[in-house]
């Protein structure tokens, strides 16, 4: 390998060692946003529950849920363009004849290939989680005896 294709390798593996790192913080920040989340929808429920506002407090909270919703789409679309360019740089490698995924024992066109998707069942179990949060003000709403 001539000097200027070790340095083209070298920038290559920093790039993919960059995309890796952008998916790990994706994956974080994701789980972060629906904690907090969680944390306030469950502080305003209490708040319901002790006040007459909750129908307030209901809008407030599912205002809440949406703008973290709106937060894990986001970041999953930084993981999914990260993937994309861990695919793109694989792809630049083979073409030098240096074969990523054997080395790496993995298939980083076939894993990465289903795009946003990629992460659906956990997506999907954190949507659950956004969607439920306001419910205890709902229940509250409900079950408690209006002040």
């Amino acid at each position: 390998m001539s000097s200027a294709e070790d340095k083209e390798f070298q920038i290559a593996v920093g790039v993919l060692e960059d995309c890796r790192r952008l998916i790990a913080a994706g994956k974080v920040q994701r789980w972060d946003v629906v904690k907090w989340s969680v944390s306030v929808n469950l502080a305003l429920a209490v708040a319901a529950a002790l006040s007459d506002m909750r129908l307030a407090l209901l809008v407030f909270s599912s205002g809440v849920a949406l703008a973290s919703w709106q937060l894990v789409v986001h970041y999953n679309r930084r993981m999914t363009d990260a993937r994309n360019q861990a695919v793109a740089i694989v792809s630049w490698l083979k073409q030098k004849d240096i074969d990523w995924d054997a080395i790496v024992c993995g298939g980083t066109q076939n894993d990465y290939s289903v795009g946003e998707n990629y992460d659906l069942q956990e997506l999907k179990f954190f949507l659950a989680i956004l969607v439920a949060s306001p419910t205890l003000i709902l229940l509250s709403l409900i079950l408690l005896p209006q002040k």
